[in-house]
């Protein structure tokens, strides 16, 4: 396609110069010396077709061409000084200095020795005006510079462009890997706190089994319901997790829903006006990997909100149904804010944790507002 543009714009130039120089020299010069001069003129226009491959050569003929018509009739030489200004300006796009160099010292001498013709051969007659003929060579040459230039800064900034995007891409992977990594602790967390109850609860159990059966029992049911946990959680780090982790998970327990007030808290002491509202009845047991992914949303949630919208209210909703939690987050967009954006990785990371709980997450615009909404399943009376 660029190869076919570039044929039709040559085509184009040596159309254009063609009937330019043509007409020109046709109604200028002498009626007698006519068909000689049109011939030189159209001959020197139409060297051009070969100014791409061969611009020095191109800018020799055609300009010689052109003193040759200066011989012939001064007034058809003016007119067809258009041929060698195309070559020139082709031969300094295309060439380096040094051939630029040589070309104006050429067209310069090129410039005088036609003056000398204008001046009847008398090289005495060369006046200020022959000093300007001579700088409107640099004509096509600063075009030519300036093309040369602009082609230059346009290849800097696709450069700095691709730099970015690759820059960027590496960026969201490091990100990602960072939030697989933090899934990981978060999850290995919830499990190790598992492990010990059903550890302690066993314990309790085979101490109790032969004394007191009731309470036996009920160590047992216990740990049917922990270790139902932990297998929820293992087959969620399996879903997620691509890579093991490399980190040391944290002494301190998992943070769950209770959590989730904190960080509004922590919200609204920063400034922020957050309300939290809860819907339906706390069950008597969540999992705790449920509870860690609702403080989770909701952490990150409002971390955004301040980051692309700081001042604008939200409001966090904790609604239980029967046998999921639903956890909305909205907060107001304000004019200039990038919070309309859904592509980021914090919100890859939530989708993630819900997905791997068996939920989903929805994040966008709703109006004047930006809505992530999740939900989060878990097995009810247990």
């Amino acid at each position: 396609m660029k190869h076919d543009a570039s044929h039709l714009l040559d085509a184009a130039v040596l159309l254009l110069a063609g009937a330019i120089v043509g007409v020109g020299v046709a109604l200028r010069a002498d009626v007698s010396a006519r068909p000689l001069a049109l011939a030189l003129a159209l001959a020197a226009t139409a060297v051009l077709v070969l100014r791409r491959r061969a611009p020095t050569a191109t800018l020799a003929v055609s300009g010689g061409l052109v003193l040759a018509l200066f011989a012939v009739d001064h007034a058809a030489g003016a007119v067809a000084v258009i041929a060698p200004a195309i070559a020139l300006y082709s031969l300094a796009l295309s060439r380096g200095r040094i051939h630029l160099v040589a070309a104006v010292v050429g067209a310069a001498i090129a410039v005088v020795i036609a003056e000398i013709f204008l001046a009847g051969g008398h090289a005495h007659a060369l006046t200020l005006q022959t000093a300007t003929h001579v700088a409107l060579v640099a004509i096509p040459v600063l075009a030519a510079e300036a093309l040369r230039n602009r082609r230059s800064i346009i290849e800097l900034l696709h450069e700095r462009l691709e730099l970015a995007e690759r820059t960027r891409e590496q960026e969201a992977r490091r990100r990602a890997e960072q939030e697989r990594l933090r899934i990981a602790r978060d999850l290995h967390d919830v499990v190790a706190h598992t492990l010990t109850t059903i550890n302690v609860q066993a314990g309790v159990a085979a101490h109790l089994l032969e004394r007191d059966t009731s309470n036996a029992r009920a160590a047992l049911v216990s740990i049917e319901a922990a270790s139902h946990d932990a297998l929820q959680e293992l087959r969620a780090i399996l879903g997620v997790l691509r890579e093991p982790g490399d980190g040391k998970a944290p002494l301190e327990p998992a943070p769950g829903l209770a959590a989730v007030e904190a960080v509004i808290e922590q919200a609204r002491g920063s400034g922020g006006e957050v309300g939290f509202e809860v819907e339906g009845q706390q069950p008597e047991r969540v999992p705790d990997a449920v509870q860690l992914a609702a403080f989770r949303i909701a952490q990150e949630s409002l971390t955004n909100s301040r980051h692309h919208a700081p001042g604008a209210p939200a409001t966090v909703t904790l609604a239980y149904a029967g046998d999921r939690l639903r956890l909305t987050i909205e907060n107001e967009i304000r004019n200039g804010d990038g919070s309309g954006s859904s592509d980021g990785v914090g919100i890859v990371g939530m989708r993630e944790r819900a997905a791997a709980l068996g939920g989903t997450l929805q994040a966008g615009r709703a109006g004047d507002r930006f809505v992530v909404a999740a939900e989060l399943p878990y097995r009810p009376g247990v």
